[in-house]
Parts: structure tokens; sequence; C-alpha cells
């Protein structure tokens, strides 16, 4: 099955801001708009990355009630879900004798990545399970039981246009589920972006162009005040886009903020043009 399509860039300066929409609106992938989990043709792929990945960027944090509680929530929530979706990656996930937790296997069972926060009646939580092998340019690996507001801090404006931390925090515990997108543009199509990767950053020598695009789902477990937090990665070619598709990235390269730019580490549109 090939893989669903979607297209969030606009043709207006993009703004860090939250862009909740409600789960489960047919978003043009029909009946994989409402699933959790998105199996296509590229899982051997996802898996084989997910792999090789460095063992830190897979981690369980925090022994307290809390902690436990919102991790056991959480692993009841995508098993149920994964029952329904996908029996055969949960099975696969139930004999991976090589995994070293339950979180871990099922990490290296599906194609998306995914991270469990929770949150005490008055703060903004902190992160108690993190299977990030896929990252979009950022550490995982430094975000043991960071709350909230501390993952987020580095996004250009991220709090200070959308709802105090807090209140966010409280949102994604006890409503939804929700879902967002968030893209940016790389020069190949590893899936691992990690910032240390060999060839992060070498736009220089890009010779080819991608829209690479994250689907990322909010999951609401009040009893256990926590949340799982789901992250799906796409990668289109530019050169596969439609021609309307194309202008659409030509002129939100070209009226991005400058912060914003930065914090994406992308180059120019003049930089870009040659790919373009």
């Amino acid at each position: 099955m090939r893989q669903a399509f979607y297209f969030p860039l606009q043709s207006t300066p993009l703004k860090m801001v939250a862009g909740l929409r409600a789960f489960g609106v047919d978003l043009g992938q029909g009946e994989r708009d409402q699933r959790y989990f998105q199996r296509d043709g590229e899982r051997a792929r996802y898996l084989a990355a997910k792999r090789v990945a460095a063992p830190e960027r897979s981690w369980l944090a925090g022994d307290d009630d809390e902690a436990v509680q919102a991790r056991d929530a959480a692993l009841t929530w995508m098993r149920a879900r994964l029952a329904m979706e996908d029996p055969e990656a949960l099975a696969e996930a139930d004999a991976d004798h090589e995994a070293r937790d339950p979180f871990d296997a099922l990490a290296r069972a599906v194609q998306e990545d995914f991270a469990v926060m929770c949150a005490g009646e008055h703060d903004d939580g902190r992160t108690v399970a993190l299977e990030v092998r896929l990252p979009g340019g950022w550490r995982p690996e430094r975000l043991a039981e960071a709350s909230f507001h501390a993952i987020h801090a580095p996004v250009p404006g991220f709090v200070d246009h959308t709802l105090a931390a807090r209140s966010m925090m409280r949102a994604m515990i006890e409503r939804g589920p929700y879902v967002r997108f968030v893209w940016t543009l790389c020069h190949d199509d590893e899936l691992d972006h990690h910032p240390d990767r060999p060839n992060a950053g070498r736009w220089h020598e890009a010779r080819r162009l991608f829209v690479r695009v994250e689907r990322q789902v909010t999951v609401p477990l009040p009893e256990a005040r926590a949340t799982v937090f789901l992250i799906r990665t796409y990668l289109y070619p530019y050169l596969t886009l439609d021609s309307t598709q194309r202008a659409t990235v030509r002129e939100a390269m070209r009226v991005m903020p400058s912060e914003v730019r930065a914090y994406k580490g992308l180059p120019s549109l003049e930089q870009l043009a040659p790919l373009l």
C-alpha cells in the first residue's frame, strides 16, 4: 500500500503554533485518517532504520507512581489500538525476544515513533517514556523527564503564540485526540534526521529535495493524567509534487521568517534555487 499523502504547506509565513485538529477527520486519506498506526509498503524500510538507531533514543524515566501509572495506561491503550488496527504488528512485538521492554518491542513493530507524558495537578508535565528512533533534526536523548515547556522552549514563538504550557499539557491529557502536522525540507531521503548524522546540513552538496512531513497525534489518557504522543514521518520527493504544490513550496520558503528558517536549519531561497 502506498504511503498516505499529507501536504500542510501554505503560501503564508510559517508560524510555529499548535494547529490541532480533531483526530479522525478525513484529510484526503479516507479510512487511513482514522488510524493511529498506519502500515504501508514502506514498513520494512522504517523498521530497519529504527533497529539501527542509537539505543539512547529509547528510554523509560521515573519510577514514581505517576510515571508508572502513565506508562501502564499508555501501553494498554497502544496494545488495544494495535489489536484493532494491526494485529500482525502486535503479534510481532509480543514475539520480539530481543526487545528491552514492551515499549521497545512496540517501537520495533510500528512505523510511528512515540512518547508518553504525564502531569500532576499543578505542573506542565514530563516525559516518562520515549521511543523516537527517527527524529526530525532534534536530539531525543536529551528529553528524559523534560517538561512540556522545556521540550518546546527552542521553538520560535511556540509558547507565546499558543496556550500556556500548563494549559496545553492539560488539553492533551483531558481532551482530544488531536492531530497536527509539521513540515520541513531536506536534501536526502533518510528517515533518521538526528542532527549528529554524518551528512546533516550539507545543503551545498544537495542534488535532490524532499518535503518531510510529520503527522503528530495526541491521545488523552485522563484517568492516568497522561498522554501518548505519536509521530509518523513521511518523505515526498519534490519532483513528484504537482505544479501547484511545487509553487507552494517555493512561496512558503520565500516568506518563511528568518527565525523559523534558522530553527529548521534550512538554507535561503536563493541557495535552494537549483533544486526548485
